[in-house]
């Protein structure tokens, strides 16, 4: 799905508090796994593209029909072809949007999106560390576990077996997440309806205030982090699909060459004196959170001498919007449709 996080390589421990007996008797109830252990999955955004083999085993007496499937981490494994009991670990929006029923998934990062009624009688499974808590994926009795890539080799064999568990690559764009989900699932249709969806609407959007918007108008976005008071400028991953994409803006030059040797990455880190080589004729400043020590974050920026320069500053085109601009899910960016529009029409 989606989350905040560094551009710093994150290192997820999990403590396996588990008995060896209590595995064992997971795992003989999930014949169907057969999950490969694998390096330690990065969370360097990857490139690859899951695949699924065309033709699902034909099921025993009373077992379910299984098909297999190799994944971002390239691990093979036998998952259901109509899976009933989903844990969607950093995927919850993702499996919202495609109406895809999940028994389980982590509040931590789910509740950025999906309100409570959304998450009416889907379990929590943790993952302050990353990692899903075990026990309480292991009480949900999951038949499929999807799990974004930055995840440890150790937590995957872990959850391997308790049930199949496939790893989506996080860095990937919301359109290509949103379809390999819905494949996993069994519902690659469902994709196809959401994206159409999607697409008419930021039509209808982009309509609504085509007038306000330059030919050739630069946009660009950025978020500040309080905890290392480091800002960063956002590539087309996050804001992009709807500041480009939806809304027709250009990626100024400085940030396009600032990225060209590293497309894949989500952001890099500036310095605040470098801002004015970033800034766009548009600009987003997003706080990376709701506590006191990101306002104040924020407000230093805004009353230093560096903004009150910047084009898009003077010209009332420099917006501050809230942590949920930055996320990275398809829930949100049929939300930024709305949100954007309004910004401009003003």
């Amino acid at each position: 799905m989606f989350t905040r996080f560094s551009s710093r390589p994150i290192a997820a421990t999990l403590t396996l508090t588990l008995s060896i007996l209590l595995l064992s008797a997971c795992s003989a109830g999930n014949d169907g796994s057969n999950a490969q252990s694998s390096p330690p999955a990065s969370n360097v955004p990857s490139s690859q593209t899951e695949s699924a083999s065309p033709a699902a085993q034909t099921p025993t007496a009373g077992q379910p029909s299984v098909r297999s499937y190799t994944d971002a981490a390239g691990r093979t494994s036998q998952i259901p072809t109509s899976p009933q009991r989903i844990i969607a670990h950093y995927y919850a929006a993702e499996i919202a949007a495609l109406g895809v029923p999940m028994v389980g998934t982590n509040y931590l990062n789910a509740q950025l999106v999906l309100t409570n009624d959304q998450l009416q009688g889907v379990g929590d499974i943790g993952g302050e560390d990353l990692s899903p808590n075990l026990e309480k994926t292991l009480s949900l009795s999951p038949d499929l576990i999807i799990v974004p890539d930055f995840l440890e080799a150790n937590a995957l064999d872990a959850l391997s077996k308790i049930a199949p568990t496939v790893v989506v690559s996080y860095g990937a764009d919301v359109f290509t997440r949103l379809h390999t989900l819905a494949d996993i699932v069994g519902q690659p249709e469902q994709a196809d309806k959401w994206v159409q969806a999607y697409e008419e609407k930021a039509a209808e959007k982009r309509a609504l205030v085509q007038s306000r918007i330059t030919e050739g108008e630069t946009a660009s976005a950025f978020i500040m982090y309080a905890a290392d008071k480091q800002l960063y400028v956002y590539n087309k991953q996050r804001l992009g699909p709807t500041m480009y994409d939806a809304f027709g803006f250009t990626v100024p030059p400085k940030v396009a060459e600032l990225f060209s040797s590293d497309p894949d990455s989500l952001w890099q880190a500036i310095s605040l004196e470098t801002l004015p080589d970033y800034a766009g004729d548009r600009l987003f400043l997003v706080s990376s959170d709701n506590t006191e020590e990101s306002k104040k974050a924020i407000e230093d920026i805004i009353n230093g001498p560096i903004w009150k320069t910047l084009p898009a500053v003077k010209n009332g085109k420099a917006y501050i919007v809230d942590e949920r601009w930055g996320m990275n899910d398809p829930l949100t960016l049929d939300w930024l449709l709305d949100q954007m529009a309004e910004l401009l029409g003003k």
